[in-house]
């Protein structure tokens, strides 16, 4: 659990959900689409869900646990399983919201960015799940150093600021522990391209350590770019056209650690050449 004691249990409100207490106050409201949320990911009935909508629904139109609970049901965290928030979103336009100015959205296309108050809340409680999951995010960084490509699969958990912070994590973990980068790249390219994509600066990063070793520590540099063949030969080739014979000489020690014959050694060897000399008139 990642949620604090609620003044109105979750389990009260699923059981009884017309005669429990209101939940007053914004940090309550917060609290409570918490747990719910966390509810919600596991394998809730349709009775909870139903449950769920009534009890916001007792909420003034204005009322924190009534935006809280609408942003989570609609699955505002994008971690809902797809039949459940499909069920969830018909509840609310079932369900009796009054006669406030929002029930016309509510009971024919709720949306969590309808209301700018809504929003604001849900982003908010977005936030500060993130924040208090932020520990089991580091846990899933410590598996991928340690076992690369056979890491487990990212949580379903994990919302828009945890893929931002795990991004943020590995590219740091590239740049400053060299020991590392092999795990890194060998996950990064096990990753299907839907979490491939969320994590280009991760690339990025490996393909710029890549090009500076080459350069500046040929002799501890990769034997070979962990992404992005092309770019790293792009980037030691035009710092050597522009530094000329000193960085030519260095990419001739990393040229001496290569294996003759592969298409990266023929693609270093053809860098060591030095440019012809113009003809003398």
């Amino acid at each position: 659990m990642i949620s604090t004691t609620l003044s109105t249990p979750l389990a009260a409100i699923l059981a009884d959900a017309d005669q429990v207490p209101l939940t007053l106050g914004r940090e309550a409201a917060t609290e409570l689409g918490l747990v719910a949320l966390e509810y919600l990911e596991g394998t809730p009935s349709e009775r909870d869900v139903r449950s769920l909508v009534r009890y916001a629904a007792r909420h003034d139109e204005a009322a924190p646990a009534r935006d809280a609970l609408v942003g989570v049901l609609l699955n505002a965290s994008g971690t809902l399983d797809a039949g459940l928030a499909q069920r969830a979103r018909e509840e609310i336009m079932r369900a009796d919201w009054g006669g406030g100015r929002e029930t016309p959205a509510l009971t024919t296309n709720p949306e969590v960015s309808a209301v700018p108050r809504r929003q604001a809340l849900t982003e908010r409680l977005m936030a500060e799940r993130a924040r208090r999951l932020r520990p089991r995010m580091h846990a899933v960084v410590v598996a991928i150093l340690a076992q690369g490509a056979e890491a487990p699969a990212i949580p379903t958990w994990f919302l828009e600021r945890n893929w931002i912070d795990l991004r943020d994590a590995l590219v740091q973990r590239v740049r400053i522990e060299p020991m590392h980068r092999e795990s890194i790249a060998r996950w990064v390219a096990a990753q299907p391209p839907a979490v491939r994509d969320r994590l280009h600066a991760v690339e990025d990063a490996l393909v710029d350590v890549v090009t500076q070793a080459i350069l500046h520590t040929p002799e501890r540099a990769p034997l070979a770019p962990y992404f992005g063949d092309e770019r790293v030969a792009e980037g030691v080739r035009s710092a050597v056209t522009f530094r000329g014979a000193p960085a030519r000489a260095r990419l001739g020690n990393y040229l001496a650690r290569l294996s003759p014959g592969t298409a990266w050694y023929e693609t270093i060897r053809e860098m060591t050449v030095p440019p012809p000399k113009p003809w003398a008139l």
